[in-house]
Parts: C-alpha cells; sequence; structure tokens
C-alpha cells in the first residue's frame, strides 16, 4: 500500500503556509478560490516566500491535489482517477481507491480532512473525507478500501431559526474539523457532529459556552483546531473600522461528553496552533522545532 516516489522537500522548510493572493480582501466568508488566482509559499523558519518556487512544489499547486490539516496531500491523477495520500516531507505514499466514478471535484471547490493525524495502514480506521464547499456533498473512503463513498446531506435538518439557513449551515460543514472519531464544525451555540462508521449520521446539538464580554466595537470570528486529539475554538476579535487588525484571541476548549466549551486555555504547552483567515485549522508539535520559542504560538 505504501509507495516511495517523487524527491521530497527539505524538512528545514518546514513548516510552509501556502496563500492564495486571488483576490485580495475577499471576505473570509466568501469562496476565496478562484481559477486565475496566484499560490505563494512561505517558509516560517527560513523567513522568506520560497521564491523562485522549487520544482518539488509544483505538485502542490496543481488543482488535483488537497492539502489537508494533518499536513498529508491527497493526490489525483486526473486522467487515470487514481488516488493517494502523500507525505510530502518524505515522499511516502499510500495508496487510496481509485475515483472510477469521478466523485472528486476540483480541489479549488472542495477541501480535504483525514480522521486521523498519523495513519494506520492495516485496520482502515483513517477516514479521507471531501467536502465541497458550496454543496451539500461529501465524499470519503479510507485507504485499504474499494471504493470512494457519496453521500449528500440534508442542510435543512440543521435550520433552526432564520439566522442560519441552509447556505450558512453549508458554509459550516465546509469547516468540518476532525477529533477522535467524528468531525466537527460549529455556528452560533449549535455544535454540529458527523460519524461515518457504520453509515454517514449528521446531528446537531446546542453547546455551552461561558458568558462573552459584549463590546459594540468588536466584531468576533472563531475557527476550530484539532491538537493531539482534542478539540479547540480559537476566537478572535476585530474593531469594526478594520478586520485586519486584532484586538483579541481567545482559545476554549471543547468537553465532547458534556458539549461544553471549558474556561478559556491560557498555556497551549509546546503546541503551535496555525489558523487562517478562512477555512483552515491545525497544530504542530512546536517543541521538535529551533524557531519555537513562545508558550502560546498561534499563526494567521
Amino acid at each position: 500500500m505504501d509507495d516511495i516516489d517523487a524527491p521530497p522537500l527539505d524538512s528545514s522548510l518546514a513548516p510552509l503556509l501556502l496563500f492564495d493572493c486571488g483576490r485580495g480582501g475577499a471576505d473570509d466568508d466568501e469562496e476565496a478560490i478562484h481559477d486565475d488566482s496566484e499560490l505563494l509559499i512561505y517558509s516560517i523558519p527560513k523567513g522568506r516566500l520560497l521564491v523562485p518556487r522549487a520544482p518539488e512544489l509544483d505538485y502542490i499547486i496543481d488543482n488535483a491535489n488537497w492539502i489537508t490539516p494533518q499536513g498529508w496531500v491527497l493526490t489525483l491523477d486526473p486522467a487515470t482517477r487514481d488516488a493517494s495520500l502523500r507525505d510530502p516531507f518524505t515522499s511516502r505514499r499510500v495508496r487510496l481507491p481509485q475515483d472510477r466514478d469521478n466523485l472528486l471535484a476540483s480541489s479549488k471547490a472542495t477541501r480535504c480532512v483525514l480522521s486521523t493525524p498519523q495513519l494506520p495502514m492495516d485496520d482502515g480506521s483513517c477516514v479521507v473525507l471531501v467536502i465541497h464547499r458550496t454543496d451539500p456533498v461529501l465524499c470519503y473512503c479510507r485507504p485499504g478500501g474499494s471504493r470512494w463513498i457519496r453521500h449528500e446531506y440534508r442542510p435543512e435538518s440543521l435550520v433552526v431559526d432564520d439566522r442560519f439557513g441552509r447556505e450558512k449551515i453549508i458554509k459550516a460543514m465546509a469547516k468540518l474539523t476532525a477529533a477522535g472519531d467524528a468531525f466537527y464544525t460549529f455556528w452560533d451555540d449549535k455544535l454540529a457532529t458527523l460519524q461515518l462508521s457504520p453509515e454517514p449520521r449528521l446531528s446537531a446539538s446546542h453547546v455551552e459556552d461561558e458568558p462573552q464580554r459584549t463590546n459594540c466595537y468588536l466584531v468576533t470570528r472563531s475557527r476550530l483546531v484539532e491538537s493531539c486529539g482534542e478539540m479547540f475554538r480559537v476566537q478572535f476579535s476585530y474593531t469594526k473600522l478594520c478586520d485586519r487588525r486584532i484586538q483579541r484571541v481567545e482559545v476554549h476548549k471543547l468537553d465532547r461528553s458534556t458539549s461544553t466549551w471549558v474556561k478559556k486555555v491560557t498555556d497551549l504547552g509546546n503546541r503551535v496552533f496555525f489558523v487562517s483567515s478562512g477555512q483552515f485549522g491545525a497544530s504542530i508539535d512546536g517543541s521538535r522545532r529551533a524557531w519555537f520559542e513562545a508558550k502560546l504560538h498561534i499563526f494567521l
């Protein structure tokens, strides 16, 4: 199931950030993915853009490749529909079922997330999930499985009031984040849970939160980040006059047993969070990185 192919990336460049420079100041609730956009790669330890780009980075830019929060890249051959997961820093490749039915849309219209950061190769417990950004469609498979499965969910079943209708539910689903044996997303005071075994099952429940400080001059946006099997919510507060100037950052951890966001986290230990203004949240072990110094380290 495992293969080694093209030369790996230089590990001293990691972690790498990929920027889509399509429409500049697009709102993070819009779909900032465009066929004619320019993609730039930035190396955090080197502190610079990788320009000119190394040839081994080209496959990351192709629209048939999905970069997952876990660091693996889902690759798809447009001609043969052969699919696999690849570690860009070791070139290790894990074969996936062939997309015989052309279920997978372009990576510009979808995103990919894995259910586990480390792939178990034999028991098939890892789920590779591809989520459509604008349609209520999910496609998933398992390493060692025989096929990709398409599932169309009903966002209408999750609508509870006029503030969060069908389109907003689909946008929230595009931000699904894996933790434990399920995928999670949220809106307002609702936490949605997607489980894919034995069959797809999507539910939403009320989640308790601590009282929020009110400030008529601030707006807040939140993103989910999985770290070491735990789910965190990173909340950013901006002024209404400038959403590029962050006034406050708060991190809360989800207690899944009680569906409660527990009190504010002030120490991430050796973990580093990476959060985009759009739909991406990831974490790494910062103790293995020479550039890591802080106890509460969040990159935007």
